[in-house]
């Protein structure tokens, strides 16, 4: 779309005639060329209410658009974690960039090289990047607020160091596959846990809970905690879970923070993201 037509447009965005803005609400919408900074540009300058609120919904509605274009091919093709969660807090903070994130997490994975190795046990190796995240870089659980959505963005968590159990699980993932480290996520009831995997028998060595400074479980110790809450034992319980499936974790997390601070616009928007891995 070229600038003068982008721009006529714009200007009939306060048109009265609903036939006629909705017309010209799909046109942009539809529109595959940058609108977004004109649109924030009428925002920021006009006097027009009208205008300024119909800018400001067809901003959210493209952003919304845009975010399931993302969800969809990260579907079909990507499947990354880390660029799943990127893509959740994406869905909030449009405007940062992925290489910043993954640059931050790099610094973390290049402080620890040095100091992991094959020649420590499993254990050695997770009591490292252990003491990295949790007490260098402090990593924690914000259990004063628990509901808090920004525990669900992996932006705000890098920058605030308060986590939910999941996207701290994504952090020590990343973290400790680029070292080369068998940690998987897997979806336990009540907190999400890790395991370490021995890739030649493909059982878990030992389980890890982020949400415990990196606690490090035996399969017995969760036989025994579903046991003592009478909780049916499953497999799923045990084994390593899909990347697909942590994000979806996160994302029903999120959509229960929205559910709690009765805020029904933001978890229908959770919902229409979550009905994308449903059909996927």
């Amino acid at each position: 779309m070229k600038k003068q037509e982008l721009q006529a447009l714009i200007n009939l965005l306060d048109d009265k005639d609903a036939f006629v803005y909705n017309a010209v609400r799909k046109k942009l919408l539809q529109s595959e060329s940058d609108i977004i900074s004109d649109l924030e540009n009428v925002v920021s300058t006009s006097e027009n209410s009208l205008l300024t609120e119909r800018a400001k919904e067809i901003i959210k509605q493209h952003r919304l658009q845009k975010s399931d274009e993302d969800f969809k091919e990260w579907l079909q093709n990507d499947k990354r974690l880390l660029y799943g969660a990127f893509l959740i807090a994406k869905y909030q903070y449009p405007e940062i960039v992925y290489e910043d994130v993954e640059d931050k997490l790099n610094k973390i994975v290049s402080a620890l090289r040095s100091e992991i190795n094959f020649y420590l046990t499993g254990l050695q190796q997770i009591r490292k990047i252990n003491h990295v995240l949790y007490d260098v870089h402090r990593f924690t659980p914000d259990f004063s607020n628990i509901i808090n959505p920004e525990t669900s963005f992996l932006n705000k968590v890098l920058e605030n160091k308060k986590s939910n159990d999941v996207i701290i699980a994504v952090v020590y993932i990343y973290i400790s596959q680029k070292l080369g480290l068998p940690i998987y996520g897997v979806d336990f009831p009540r907190n999400f846990l890790l395991m370490f995997k021995d890739e030649r028998s493909g059982e878990a060595l030992f389980y890890i809970n982020p949400l415990n400074k990196g606690a490090v479980v035996t399969k017995s110790d969760i036989s025994r905690f579903l046991k003592n809450h009478k909780i049916k034992p499953k497999d799923q319980f045990f084994k390593p879970c899909s990347n697909k499936h942590i994000i979806i974790r996160l994302l029903k997390f999120l959509m229960n923070s929205y559910i709690q601070k009765n805020d029904t616009i933001k978890t229908e928007e959770i919902k229409r993201i979550l009905n994308l891995f449903d059909n996927a």
